[in-house]
C-alpha cells in the first residue's frame, strides 16, 4: 500500500498488518461463540419440542407454573404499588435459598414457548 514510500512505507504496512490480523481473529471468535450459542438453542428447542405432548411433563409443568407465576404476579405488584398504595400490598416474601431461581425458570420457560410459537407461524 505504501511500499512506494522507502523507510515510512513498510514499517506504516507492517503495522496496519498486525492490526488487520488482529481484528480478523477477534472477527473469528465472535463467529464461534456465535455458532456456539445458536447449537445450544436449537439444543434447547428440540428438548422443548421433544416434551410439548408428554402429559407427566404437562401435569408437572401446571403444578409448578401456577402458583409460580402467581406469585411472580403478587410479588411484582406489591414492587410497583407498594410505593404509592401501601394499602394495596399483599406482603409477599421473597424466595430464598434453592427457589430463589423459580421466577428465572418460569421467564424462561414462558419466553421460551412465546418463541416456539412464533416459529409455528
Amino acid at each position: 500500500m505504501l511500499s512506494w514510500l522507502p523507510i515510512v512505507g513498510p514499517v506504516i504496512d507492517g503495522i496496519v498488518s498486525i492490526f488487520t490480523s488482529f481484528k480478523n481473529t477477534e472477527l473469528g471468535k465472535y463467529q464461534t461463540d456465535g455458532t456456539v450459542y445458536q447449537a445450544q438453542l436449537q439444543a434447547n428447542n428440540a428438548i422443548t419440542l421433544a416434551f410439548v405432548r408428554d402429559i407427566p411433563v404437562r401435569l408437572a409443568r401446571d403444578i409448578i407454573m401456577f402458583p409460580g407465576s402467581a406469585w411472580c404476579g403478587i410479588y411484582i405488584w406489591d414492587k410497583i404499588i407498594g410505593h404509592h398504595y401501601p394499602h394495596l400490598v399483599f406482603g409477599v416474601l421473597p424466595l430464598t435459598g434453592s427457589m430463589s431461581y423459580l421466577p428465572y425458570a418460569l421467564l424462561g420457560f414462558f419466553f421460551g414457548a412465546a418463541a416456539l410459537n412464533w416459529n409455528k407461524q
